[in-house]
């Protein structure tokens, strides 16, 4: 699977970075609110959000506010976890801007009654950075979501096992857009943030 990506203007072209060709942008076909940027896959159900935050400073470390934030995203039902965090490199952020990332996976609870829809997934990965945006008080938060559905993965995802490093062919092609996205992701105009 090879992913072709495209520039991207995000919140008016205050920010670009280059997305998934084949990624739709989600505000042509429903409300998103104004401090989102949301783009979907056009022939999946994964998704890219990127969001600008206002800098979280309870709890006060970097690594606490990545948890926070990603525990802010997550279903208060569903079963999540952990399983790899480590600082980011975005270049075209002024140095030492403190940049972090996760990989997690969150499980909804089992269904109820027998009661299971077609497209639910057994889990989703969550792939996100944390960009912290000290002297505009901003955080910027960019999540790829990559739900695995039963009947919907790639022939070739073969097993897929969190603890053995085993991801499958649909995070690892989540990761490579966050890598993409860490390579190219600029801010145009910092007015945005308010400052």
């Amino acid at each position: 699977m090879t992913t072709t990506f495209k520039p991207t203007e995000l919140f008016g072209g205050a920010i670009t970075a280059n997305l998934p060709a084949n990624y739709g942008d989600v505000s042509n076909i429903r409300e998103v609110p104004d401090h989102q940027e949301i783009y979907l896959d056009a022939s999946g159900f994964s998704s890219v959000i990127v969001e600008i935050a206002e800098r979280v400073t309870q709890p006060p470390t970097d690594q606490e506010a990545l948890r926070f934030h990603f525990e802010d995203i997550v279903d208060e039902h569903d079963t999540s976890r952990i399983w790899h965090t480590d600082v980011a490199q975005l270049p075209h952020l002024p140095p030492n801007t403190p940049c972090y990332t996760l990989l997690a996976t969150t499980t909804p609870p089992p269904a109820t009654n027998g009661n299971v829809r077609a497209k639910t997934p057994t889990f989703t990965a969550v792939i996100l950075t944390l960009i912290r945006l000290v002297a505009q008080s901003t955080d910027i938060v960019v999540t790829v979501n990559i739900p695995h559905i039963p009947g919907h993965q790639e022939p070739s995802d073969g097993e897929v096992n969190f603890e053995e490093g085993k991801f499958g062919t649909l995070v690892e092609e989540g990761i490579k857009i966050r890598d993409e996205v860490w390579r190219s992701l600029e801010v145009r105009d910092w007015g945005l943030f308010g400052g």
